[in-house]
């Protein structure tokens, strides 16, 4: 990987951050370049294999489909996940299946650099109260711009230096693994297939919190397996079904509770 590919990589993880508000902010930062699908694409082009990247990015994005993060809560740091686990695999040509893994590695390891940097900005919030006693607003603006300090080592800084100097190393170790321990990445290769059904199905438990909401999943799913239906032609098919529903048997469903209350 050569310098600048890191260097512009390592620019989208800060970027794509969750306390990054420059550029796009939050919504086009964390809730856009950040996710996996999106980053693909992104490191596909940066490192010229869109193809694969979008391949990567497209497990990768199965694995945290349902990931949701409220408030600070981040249950798994996609920074890492995006912008260092899928160019890395992009890199060692890694399978798919290596790459969720691999991602999944460093969304652990993010979550733990993430927790010590929101400990240390606790600072700033004490320098923030100093200055709302006094009524200095210039001084709490400026403190905002001197927090991304943390950020941008962690977001920017570290990537970088990661995305440089491990690209050699990640080639070498998928070698190894390829060459000497073939059941280790056969082991992480079905892993990695597995892990984004874990993801869809918490995803099934937020949209369809009734049992019954489970037909339309399987009925789309017999659509695309079964009878080849195209994604566009399923969604077509998901927006109709959801309007004579709604139209029709979810006002049944309100008239025959208000009945059994009266």
């Amino acid at each position: 990987m050569q310098v600048w590919q890191a260097a512009l990589l390592a620019l989208f993880c800060y970027l794509g951050a969750l306390t990054t508000p420059w550029v796009l902010g939050t919504t086009g930062g964390w809730y856009v370049i950040t996710r996996p699908l999106v980053a693909g694409f992104i490191a596909g082009l940066i490192l010229g294999d869109v193809q694969t990247g979008v391949l990567i990015g497209v497990a990768v994005q199965g694995v945290f489909i349902a990931l949701i993060t409220p408030g600070g809560t981040v249950p798994q740091d996609l920074s890492f996940v995006s912008y260092l686990g899928i160019p890395l695999a992009l890199v060692a040509h890694a399978s798919p299946g290596v790459a969720v893994s691999l991602s999944v590695g460093f969304g652990v390891i993010g979550v733990a650099a993430w927790q010590i940097l929101s400990v240390g900005n606790a600072a700033w919030a004490h320098v923030c109260d100093r200055y709302a006693e006094e009524g200095n607003i210039a001084g709490i603006i400026r403190v905002n711009y001197l927090a991304q300090i943390g950020t941008f080592v962690l977001r920017g800084v570290v990537p970088f230096l990661v995305l440089l100097l491990g690209a050699g190393f990640a080639q070498n170790l998928i070698s190894f693994l390829n060459n000497q321990v073939p059941w280790l990445i056969t082991y992480f290769s079905l892993l990695g297939g597995a892990l984004p059904a874990v993801g869809i199905a918490i995803l099934l438990l937020q949209i369809a919190p009734a049992a019954r909401l489970l037909i339309w999943f399987f009925l789309g799913w017999v659509l695309v397996v079964y009878l080849k239906v195209p994604t566009v032609g399923v969604a077509v098919i998901g927006t109709l079904a959801a309007i004579i529903y709604y139209r029709y048997f979810s006002r049944l469903d309100t008239e025959n509770t208000e009945a059994q209350n009266v």
